[in-house]
């Protein structure tokens, strides 16, 4: 995978539980979920189709047999796409919070803190990652960047605001 738990262990994107080391509590095994099941869409969406979808081939390879002979250029790529990507995630774990799906709709979790609308923590958290995406986006502009053919999804270079407009 291209990130693992330790993105959301501390700093702006900390979830409470999340923890690094033994055993493996209910958050990270969330967390990992979410995780793996955004990788490929952010990929394909902040790489294009091609290139997205070799990177998730080359992640896969490396999961499956971490002693797999690394490629520079994709892990140069890698390391630069690693802290928007756990922002992408985060922002999609944010979505869901405070809420779960039954057989007859959605119900609110209880839970001993007060709830609080996460608007305001997803708005900065997509915008930190556009600002990451375009700081990615003059890299590859640049001729710097080893892998050929990267196309961005205009809509992940684009800031939004607590109304989505």
């Amino acid at each position: 995978m291209l990130i693992d738990v330790s993105y959301f262990t501390a700093g702006p994107r900390q979830i409470l539980n999340a923890t690094l080391g033994k055993g493996t509590p209910k958050e990270n095994a969330v967390i990992e979920q979410y995780i793996s099941e955004y990788q490929e869409e952010f990929l394909c969406r902040v790489l294009g189709e091609d290139a997205g979808d070799a990177m998730q081939k080359y992640l896969e390879d490396l999961d499956c047999d971490p002693e797999a002979d690394t490629d520079k250029d994709m892990d140069a790529v890698c390391s630069k796409l690693r802290k928007p990507f756990a922002d992408y995630v985060f922002f999609y774990i944010l979505r869901d919070s405070g809420q779960t799906a039954t057989i007859t709709g959605l119900v609110r979790l209880k839970v001993a803190n007060q709830y609080v609308e996460p608007i305001v923590r997803q708005v900065s958290t997509w915008n930190r990652m556009v600002n990451s995406l375009n700081v990615f986006a003059e890299w590859v502009d640049s001729g710097e960047c080893p892998v050929p053919g990267i196309v961005i999804d205009k809509y992940m270079l684009e800031p939004i605001n607590r109304f989505n407009l």
